[in-house]
């Protein structure tokens, strides 16, 4: 079996990591200099697509075959859902000063309904290694973040956007970032070449969607052309 991670994840995700880390939108949170609706906006989206994105290692999870794989697919989904998806439900609504009624009332903007339609496609019409390939990079391409701007910023520790890379690189999330790298090699390793470039399509998939959201999504609040034809969703 070979390291699929590092001989054929490492060199994309470290080139799309250096992409998105030099977009304007990222480069406002490594210096303080984010504007408070660029971030409400960027805060109440990604709520939206974690609910989704959750779901998908859901269907993952369904399709497990036996008790080792339900037990490692059943951690990450338990993490995703008990660390990412409360951590946006409680601290930072509360950093952005918004109900967990005003999370749950957000339109999902076109660029994370498109992306999370995608990830469940994968995870609905392919297996497990199609499912993971289209999953992980939202989870490891935050830690490169992490790891790449924290040394880099100079925001005091107590700081908002501090925090925020901060807890890309927390031993809980290095962890769970870790037993998904160790779920790639199993999964996708061992397949043969052209399978591999099949998978590693799907990845390259993601990867486009993370920088399409860094690159306009964010900086540019960017939602759908008649927002007004939506329903109130705030019961």
């Amino acid at each position: 079996m070979t390291d699929f991670y590092q001989e054929k994840l490492v060199p994309i995700l470290s080139r799309v990591s250096s992409v998105i880390e030099q977009t304007p939108h990222m480069q406002d949170i490594l210096h303080g200099t984010m504007s408070p609706d660029r971030f409400r906006f960027q805060i109440l989206q990604n709520y939206q697509y974690l609910l989704d994105y959750t779901r998908c290692w859901a269907v993952g999870f369904s399709k497990t075959r036996n008790f080792d794989e339900m037990e490692e697919w059943y951690k990450i989904l338990k993490s995703t859902m008990e660390e990412t998806v409360l951590l946006n439900r409680t601290y930072w609504a509360e950093q952005i000063n918004v109900d967990p009624s005003d999370l749950d009332a957000v339109i999902e903007a076109p660029g994370k309904r498109s992306y999370t339609a995608f990830q469940l496609m994968c995870a609905e019409q392919g297996g497990l290694a199609e499912a993971i390939m289209a999953l992980f990079p939202c989870n490891i391409l935050y830690r490169y973040f992490g790891e790449d701007l924290l040394p880099l910023c100079k925001l005091d520790p107590e700081n908002r956007y501090y925090k925020w890379l901060a807890f890309y690189v927390s031993d809980n999330y290095i962890k769970k970032t870790d037993a998904e790298i160790q779920m790639v090699n199993r999964l996708c390793g061992q397949q043969p070449e052209s399978e591999q470039a099949r998978l590693l399509e799907i990845f390259a998939t993601s990867c486009n969607y993370e920088i399409l959201q860094w690159q306009d999504m964010y900086h540019n609040m960017t939602t759908w052309p008649m927002d007004e034809i939506f329903p109130n969703k705030s019961f």
